[in-house]
């Protein structure tokens, strides 16, 4: 079932439940009214039975003949004009309800319509109890019992209905509403099966996209969100958005094989040539052959730092870093240690006030390692390189000969070299570590140049941390 259906299924089971216990309340309401107005209907009979009787007793100086039944408990509904005459009870119908009037006074054991009178009806007569509703002795009647009033010597009247006079009438409205709980359940599938297709529509246009891109591979495909503000917009936005992503991605990856592949292939050609000469002739007897083996573990190291370098570009891209808050200050003096370790002939000179950042510690201080590197490799012998660091910012100036404007907008590209560096040794991979490590730790790096040298800088968002 698609969601379209399901969704106008839920909504139309809930209208029903809701309706149905609606309905259910509804139909006991009128019930209740129905009773209500059915025992109001005995009081009103009885009451103009009273009158009926008080108006027959002035008329007459006896009681009239009356027709007598015979009163038994299992036929108490039979028709007046079928009993036997009585001197103590009479039968008349109002308005479709029937009335029977005991001629005061009443006693116990009495006989009428519904059995021997009791103490409770005696009571009742005499006005010491008040009226009370009951049931025939076959639970087929509603009665009402009420004192006879304005009558010389009193007695009792009692209305009857049967119970199931409105019977019709409930019956009626019961399958009414059921029929409205239908009809409404079934309009309310239909029109939210509709409404659910216009608000699934991005839904569907993501799924086509999905489709789309797993058969041809095309991460150009868009969908088409419309305007902003509910959740199915959101979720056609964040599926744009991941697919730019994926796409970038992609693309980098591509660029990266294809560039790693073409400066690869320079090393390892020179090592391979390098090894058949070493084959050919006298081989390790050539006098060359120290020549060539140094030249081959040369090439050997380039790509054994080539492909460092290539992981740590692809770990720096691609891996959340793992951050921390450290002292930029301490972090770059270490770095500049190690790097006065490794080439002691060169002077750097530093100036380090201190400051907490929030970053991978590791990836930063390559990233410094990098800089320096590139700025002892530009400048000329016996130069000085200048590293700062204040206000979350690490700069380092070289003395060389500038950044031409051709070159600038490249310097952090992978494997950019300008025509001056081509003859210089590295990976063109330095610089591009510099922005990838900038770019994962929410930093910025900048290069601005003169004739007199250049100066890299990395910016990092200060950490609200005190210092200790």
């Amino acid at each position: 079932m698609t969601l379209r259906n399901r969704v106008a299924l839920i909504a139309a089971v809930i209208v029903l439940a809701v309706l149905a216990a609606v309905n259910i309340v509804v139909v006991y309401a009128y019930a209740g009214q129905l009773r209500s107005g059915g025992d109001a209907t005995l009081v009103d009979a009885a009451q103009q039975a009273s009158i009926i009787a008080s108006k027959m007793k002035t008329t007459q100086t006896a009681p009239p003949e009356p027709t007598k039944p015979t009163p038994t408990a299992s036929a108490p509904s039979k028709p007046a004009q079928d009993k036997q005459p009585s001197d103590t009870d009479t039968i008349v119908v109002v308005g479709g309800t029937q009335v029977e009037l005991l001629w005061g006074p009443v006693s116990v054991g009495q006989p009428s319509l519904f059995g021997p009178l009791n103490t409770q009806d005696v009571a009742v007569s005499v006005g010491s109890q008040p009226a009370y509703f009951g049931y025939s002795p076959d639970q087929t009647l509603r009665t009402y019992t009420a004192a006879l009033t304005g009558v010389p010597g009193g007695g009792l009247v009692r209305a009857s209905r049967k119970l199931n006079a409105d019977s019709n009438a409930l019956h009626q409205a019961e399958w009414l509403l059921a029929a409205l709980v239908l009809v409404a359940t079934a309009v309310t599938y239909l029109a939210l099966r509709l409404a659910a297709g216009r608000i699934l529509r991005p839904i569907r246009h993501l799924t086509n996209t999905a489709e789309h891109i797993t058969k041809t591979r095309d991460l150009s495909a868009r969908i088409d969100v419309g305007k902003p503000g509910d959740e199915v917009t959101r979720l056609g936005s964040a599926f744009n958005t991941m697919l730019i992503a994926l796409d970038e991605s992609v693309t980098a990856q591509r660029q990266l094989v294809a560039d790693a592949s073409h400066e690869l292939r320079t090393p390892l050609t020179s090592l391979t040539t390098n090894l058949d000469l070493l084959e050919d002739g006298e081989g390790l007897r050539d006098p060359q052959a120290p020549t060539l083996v140094s030249a081959a573990r040369e090439q050997a190291g380039e790509l054994n730092e080539l492909i460092a370098d290539l992981l740590d570009l692809s770990r720096y891209q691609e891996s959340a870093p793992h951050r921390t808050v450290v002292r930029l200050d301490t972090l770059t003096e270490e770095a500049v240690d190690r790097i006065r370790h490794r080439t002691p002939e060169h002077d750097i000179e530093v100036h380090l006030e201190p400051c907490l950042v929030d970053v991978d510690t590791a990836a930063v201080s390559r990233a410094i390692t990098n800089l320096v590197d590139n700025a002892i490799k530009w400048s000329p012998s016996g130069a000085t390189v200048h590293v700062t660091v204040e206000g979350g910012r690490v700069s380092v100036t070289d003395s060389g000969p500038g950044i031409s404007d051709e070159d600038l907008p490249h310097v952090f590209e992978r494997f950019y070299r300008a025509p001056a560096a081509r003859g210089r040794p590295g990976t063109g991979l330095g610089l591009a570590i510099v922005a990838s490590v900038a770019e994962a730790n929410d930093a910025t790096a900048t290069v601005a140049t003169s004739p007199t040298g250049s100066v890299f800088t990395l910016s990092f968002p200060m950490a609200d941390a005190g210092l200790t």
